[in-house]
């Protein structure tokens, strides 16, 4: 099941768990709602709730790619807070046409959430 507490089980021992833990379950939970329809949306099908427990060299794992998102986006500034005053990392206006089609300034995909999904070597941006 992708949700907090496996979130929190898989940071537990992760080098930027602390991040992940720091954010509070409500930023955590909304991050990897986010990030699961980020991966669902560039794979183009539903991220995968029944996977076999993890076992050492499995190589892609659905769930460890959305808690990787939601860690990047948590990191980078991407969730907003409850007031709407954390910062946006990844739009921006685009200075004469501030009303205009914002564009991704970053990798929107974070390059661990990549490996996870089995993809190596690249880093994919959305453009």
């Amino acid at each position: 099941m992708i949700d907090y507490s496996g979130a929190v089980t898989y940071f537990a021992e992760h080098v930027k768990g602390h991040i992940f833990q720091d954010a509070g379950e409500t930023a955590g939970t909304q991050a990897i709602a986010h990030g699961r329809r980020q991966l669902a949306r560039a794979l183009g099908r539903a991220m995968s709730d029944t996977e076999a427990a993890y076992s050492e060299g499995d190589t892609t794992r659905d769930e460890y790619a959305v808690y990787e998102q939601a860690l990047y986006l948590i990191e980078n500034g991407v969730i907003a807070n409850g007031e709407g005053s954390a910062p946006l990392a990844v739009v921006s206006g685009g200075g004469e046409q501030p009303d205009g089609r914002r564009q991704a300034e970053a990798a929107v995909y974070a390059p661990e959430a990549l490996r996870w999904l089995g993809y190596r070597g690249a880093v994919v941006t959305q453009g």
